[in-house]
């Protein structure tokens, strides 16, 4: 089933950092090999006033901070954009929720930014993904963008708009 979500401006700032807490702990249980019986509040130590600060700067330096909201009006995702270049952005962080992970809302979020920034004149989207993080290599590979290269830890991507 083709989803269509719609972008809106950060619609529940609390539920974002819930889930990128939720993210980073799994994160380091895979790559880094924290048990899981720590991670989440390791992950809220370690990370979560890193994300309170890159939030707050986000807002100072005019990124694009989004809910994707999908038919109902309900919140499947967030999206982090910033500016990378005079025609380029730099996808910083994409998020499914959780509950609406596997069912296409991932695609649907790419595709509706992507068709926000080539109306803004931006002629490309970079981002970083994780090695480890095969389901989001999947994902970005599915819609269309390359790799411009990696080390052992970060592959970098892009793709052209039209």
């Amino acid at each position: 089933m083709k989803r269509a979500v719609t972008l809106v401006p950060l619609a529940d700032r609390d539920a974002l950092v819930r889930e990128e807490i939720a993210n980073y702990a799994e994160e380091h249980i895979r790559d880094a090999g924290w048990p899981r019986s720590e991670a989440l509040e390791r992950a809220r130590t370690e990370f979560l006033p890193e994300l309170e600060r890159e939030l707050a700067e986000a807002a100072e330096e005019g990124h694009d901070v989004w809910s994707a909201a999908d038919e109902d009006g309900a919140t499947v995702g967030w999206l982090w954009v910033r500016p990378s270049g005079p025609r380029s952005a730099f996808l910083y962080q994409i998020t499914v929720a959780e509950s609406c992970r596997r069912l296409g809302y991932g695609r649907a979020m790419l595709a509706a930014l992507e068709e926000w920034l080539a109306r803004e004149g931006v002629d490309e989207v970079l981002l970083h993904v994780n090695v480890g993080n095969v389901p989001a290599r999947r994902l970005y590979a599915a819609a269309g963008y390359e790799q411009l290269d990696d080390d052992a830890r970060v592959c970098r991507l892009r793709k052209r708009l039209a």
